[in-house]
């Protein structure tokens, strides 16, 4: 969650910079025409700023406010480009400010009759705030507006300038009709590509099990067609990303995203699990002697024989060039066990590469199976099958060691399996 709303917060720092560099752009032309227009007396103040204020003061204020707003932008620029990070309360700040000036200017130089002009503003600014920022902006966008259009005209009408209320309600109605439409269908909008976005972070760490549900959306759009061709192209990404194309079985990446859901699910249901660590006896023989070509041919054949024996919900996975794990889910030590001594003796009556050059190969397997109290014990979980398995090839490889955490370790032998004292490197 802490990832997910650094990221949002990054983002946000992103659209402020440049957006803060349009704002005083604006700011300045918007500054400097109506200058010139005031100069030149081509804008009238508005008559109730005027017996509100007066003329030397609408002139003072609107100055007044175009300095504020501009040191405010520059502010929030400067801190966003310190921290690169915004988090939403300066986005809401930056968003309350420019609606704040927008109907200031409205009140300083707008008659009563125009004060629309403000909704009108605020319209375009409520849905650029929803696009940018999100929906919670947007809504505080437009209870801001409310406030500020009843309050407008209700200063013109204490100052002389009569308001027809039932005008002013069907126009605020009609307003905020189209705005909660509008809010409703990019809100709507927001999350779907919100959606999109969680399932390409989960496809960059490597998980692609979620799909883009095309039929929740009953009036498809550009985000469904982009749902649609996530999802063709899903299991060609988890292909490639997940899977060594040598052996055909889980590649590092794979099998860690595996082993953590496995473990959760353990945890969740309070079951065993099972973990062997594999090694090919002596492969880089095969390399030495036949060359790199027919080695790979081994491997892949070797992932193969390793799918073939492992049962459906185990997860096989490549670790290294010549090191295989097998993941078994709901699996006791007893048969773990079983396991193992299957797919040592599958590599004993294999030969490999056949017609030739007729490869044989044996395997050295480490076998650990626990409880699983939480996904904390994953590291100790692969630490004690590595340690398994290098007893294993300590013992004189084309075997089954089991790690026993209270006992010895036990190993199972090339004739069965029958106990041989050896101590379990350290652990109690």
């Amino acid at each position: 969650m802490e990832i997910e709303r650094s990221r949002v917060d990054t983002a946000t720092a992103d659209i402020l910079i440049w957006q803060t560099g349009y704002r005083l752009v604006l700011a300045l032309i918007t500054g400097t025409v109506t200058v010139a227009l005031r100069g030149l007396g081509a804008l009238p103040l508005s008559p109730v700023a005027l017996r509100a204020i007066g003329p030397d003061g609408v002139d003072w204020l609107m100055g007044i406010a175009a300095v504020i707003y501009a040191a405010l932008v520059l502010v929030i620029r400067s801190v966003v480009r310190r921290t690169r990070t915004a988090n939403r309360s300066l986005s809401t700040l930056m968003v309350a400010a420019d609606l704040v000036v927008v109907f200031w200017l409205v009140f300083l130089l707008v008659p009563p009759e125009g004060y629309f002009l403000g909704l009108f503003i605020a319209f375009v600014s409520l849905q650029l705030t929803h696009v940018y920022f999100g929906r919670a902006p947007a809504l505080l966008t437009l209870v801001g507006t409310a406030v500020a259009y009843l309050l407008l005209n209700d200063i013109a009408d204490r100052f002389g300038d009569p308001v027809a209320w039932g005008h002013v309600a069907v126009t605020f109605g009609i307003f905020g009709s189209g705005a909660l439409l509008v809010t409703r269908v990019q809100s709507n909008f927001q999350e779907r590509l919100g959606t999109l976005v969680s399932m390409f972070q989960k496809a960059e760490e490597g998980d692609f099990s979620q799909s883009y549900d095309v039929a929740a959306d009953k009036r498809p759009d550009a985000i469904t067609s982009v749902g649609r061709a996530y999802n063709r192209m899903r299991t060609q990404l988890a292909s490639i990303v997940l899977t060594d194309p040598l052996s055909g079985c889980f590649n590092r990446r794979g099998f860690e995203q595996q082993y953590r859901r496995e473990l959760a699910r353990a945890a969740r249901a309070h079951t065993d699990i099972a973990l062997l660590a594999i090694d090919l006896d002596h492969f880089k023989l095969v390399n030495d002697t036949h060359g790199h070509l027919v080695g790979d041919g081994v491997i892949a054949e070797a992932g193969a024989l390793l799918r073939a024996n492992a049962r459906t919900d185990d997860v096989v996975a490549r670790t290294g060039g010549e090191e295989f794990m097998v993941l078994a889910p709901n699996t006791s030590y007893e048969g773990a066990q079983r396991l193992a001594l299957r797919i040592v003796e599958a590599f004993r009556r294999r030969v490999f590469v056949e017609p030739s050059p007729r490869v044989t190969l044996t395997v050295s397997v480490g076998v650990v199976a626990d409880h699983v109290p939480g996904e904390t014990i994953a590291e100790d979980l692969r630490a004690r099958a590595d340690e398994a398995l290098y007893a294993a090839k300590r013992s004189g490889r084309n075997r089954v060691v089991c790690w026993s955490g209270d006992l010895d370790v036990l190993k199972l032998g090339q004739g069965g399996e029958r106990p041989v004292a050896a101590r379990n490197a350290g652990h109690t």
